[in-house]
C-alpha cells in the first residue's frame, strides 16, 4: 500500500540519487565554481529577548500541532468508538479555546502593560513569559490580578521574566 511516508522516502531518495550523479559527473573546474569564498570576518549570533519568546512560541505550536494530528486521526480512523471521538473532538475545542486565549492574553499585556509576552496555557496553570530582564514583582503581580478578570474560573498563573 502506498502512504504518504513511502512517497516522501522514495522522493527524497530519487533527489539524493540526482545531486550524487550530478556531483560525480561534473569535473573540477566546475566544482571550483559552486566553491563558496569566504573572505568576511566570522559572525556571531545575536540573542535579543525576543528571540527566546519566539522559540518558546515555535516549541509550543510543534508540540499543538502534533496533539492535532493526533486527535484528528482518532476522529478520522474507521476504528474509534464513537467515546473516544467525542473526547477527541472536545479536546480540539479545548486547543483551539486556549490558543485562541493565549493570544487574547497576550495582546492584553502588550497593550496595558507595553511588553513582548508568552502565554501557554495548560488546563488550570497559566504560565507567562515576559520579555523583561529585570525581574518586577510589582509587574507580576499586575499581571496576575490582570489576567485574574479575564478568567471565570480560577487558575494558577506564574509570571516569569526573560
Amino acid at each position: 500500500m502506498i502512504n504518504k511516508q513511502s512517497i516522501w522516502f522514495t522522493f527524497l531518495f530519487s533527489v539524493i540519487l540526482v545531486l550524487s550523479i550530478f556531483y560525480v559527473s561534473m569535473n573540477e573546474n566546475e566544482l571550483s565554481d559552486f566553491a563558496l569564498v569566504n573572505n568576511e570576518p566570522e559572525t556571531s549570533l545575536v540573542i535579543n529577548e525576543s528571540t527566546e519568546l519566539v522559540a518558546l512560541r515555535v516549541q509550543s505550536d510543534e508540540e499543538t500541532l502534533e496533539t492535532i494530528n493526533n486527535l484528528q486521526d482518532v476522529l478520522l480512523s474507521e476504528t474509534s468508538d464513537v467515546q473516544s471521538k467525542n473526547d477527541a473532538y472536545n479536546e480540539l475545542l479545548m486547543i483551539s479555546n486556549n490558543k485562541s486565549m493565549e493570544s487574547k492574553l497576550e495582546k492584553i499585556i502588550k497593550d496595558e502593560f507595553k511588553y513582548d509576552s508568552f502565554v501557554k496555557i495548560n488546563g488550570s496553570n497559566v504560565t507567562i513569559v515576559v520579555d523583561n530582564s529585570k525581574h518586577d514583582y510589582k509587574l507580576a503581580n499586575d499581571i496576575i490580578r490582570r489576567m485574574t478578570k479575564e478568567f471565570s474560573e480560577n487558575k494558577y498563573i506564574t509570571v516569569k521574566f526573560n
